[in-house]
């Protein structure tokens, strides 16, 4: 005869656990609206989320979220905020305060000859070093605040997001531009798992992850009891896209089987292969763009242009692309999540017998 208790001991848990990955690319990050509308439509259960830049931001509110329903209402309004009012503004100010740094410190002496070889060598180390924002972040912050509960985020999804140790902004942005030619790989990005920081430090964190080198200053994060800059966690491995791409915490510490991998990029480098071997229990998805998702001549203009009208058509290519991509294993999740459901309708009722004298012979 087995007590409530004993019975409990063997109810089933739920068999799988999905992860979902959301790489960096600016304003197409619109794109993971769209992706978040199709899996929220098939009531696919999310159990953990990796983000980088873009992903980070959007993957903050997915996290926070109670469902996937939810998550993509308060991401179209942010989204529909950013179409009205890009948040790519320059602060004048700070633009002009550089530029005269410049003018002065360099140009200014190499004019007149009395500059020396080795002070223009460590005047120009020292530019180089700096940590520069020249854009304006206060829309950010304010959609930040407005949308993402922080108490709601400590008790949500695992959020991990990538960040990159910045030597300097400008340091950050030519060691970005030499490797996406190909001369040099830039150096691994770091994963941070957002609800074992402080409180104070999540926000930076996920701000941290969408630094665009001398677009947004890398934001002081303490890990492991030690302060660090960090600037946007896409420039990491650029030449095998390791930082854009942040799977290895989800197959790491998330226990995922299932993982969905977006990608932002007309043909990304990302070679889901190279994790066969050590996880091959886990099975990967990865819902790559069906047509081009480039809209603008140059990768920096889709990044930091914020049209309305890109934004839409890319929401829709999202939701196209997660259908072809995942549409038959996205069922089967289906069917696992009504069977889960179901299995947990069971379990609350046998909860509510606790108070009386029932067994099972």
């Amino acid at each position: 005869m087995k007590t409530k208790n004993e019975y409990r001991a063997t109810m089933t848990t739920k068999p799988y656990r999905v992860g979902l990955v959301l790489s960096g690319g600016g304003a197409r990050g619109a794109y993971h609206v769209g992706v978040i509308k199709y899996l929220a439509d098939m009531n696919i259960s999310i159990d953990a989320v990796a983000g980088a830049s873009i992903g980070a931001l959007n993957g903050a509110v997915v996290a926070a979220e109670p469902n996937l329903k939810i998550a993509f209402t308060h991401l179209q309004e942010i989204w529909d905020s950013l179409a009205a009012n890009s948040p790519i503004k320059i602060n004048s100010t700070e633009t002009i305060n550089y530029i005269g740094r410049i003018l002065l410190g360099q140009i200014a002496p190499l004019i007149a000859g009395t500059s020396d070889p080795l002070s223009s060598v460590a005047n120009l180390e020292t530019l180089f070093s700096e940590n520069i924002g020249l854009g304006d972040e206060s829309s950010i912050h304010r959609l930040l605040d407005k949308y993402l509960d922080l108490e709601k985020l400590q008790k949500g999804l695992p959020l991990y997001v990538s960040v990159y140790r910045s030597q300097g902004s400008l340091n950050d942005l030519f060691s970005a531009i030499i490797a996406s030619v190909n001369l040099n790989n830039t150096k691994h990005s770091e994963f941070l798992h957002i609800q074992s920081l402080k409180r104070t430090q999540q926000p930076i964190a996920i701000l941290a992850s969408a630094a665009l080198p001398l677009l947004f200053k890398a934001k002081q994060i303490e890990v492991n009891e030690t302060n660090y800059f960090y600037s946007d966690g896409g420039q990491g491995g650029i030449k095998n896209v390791q930082g854009n791409t942040p799977i290895t915490p989800l197959l790491e510490l998330a226990n995922c089987t299932h993982i969905i991998v977006n990608h932002l990029s007309d043909g990304s480098l990302w070679d889901r292969n190279a994790f066969s071997k050590a996880f091959p229990n886990t099975t990967v998805l990865e819902i790559r763009p069906g047509r081009f998702i480039k809209r603008q001549q140059g990768l920096a203009k889709d990044l930091i242009d914020f049209d309305a009208k890109n934004i839409q058509s890319w929401i829709e290519q999202g939701y196209e692309d997660t259908q072809r991509c995942c549409e038959s294993v996205a069922r089967a999740l289906h069917i696992h999540e009504i069977a889960n459901q179901a299995r947990k309708q069971r379990d609350d009722a046998i909860n509510e017998l606790d108070n009386d004298d029932f067994h099972i012979d």
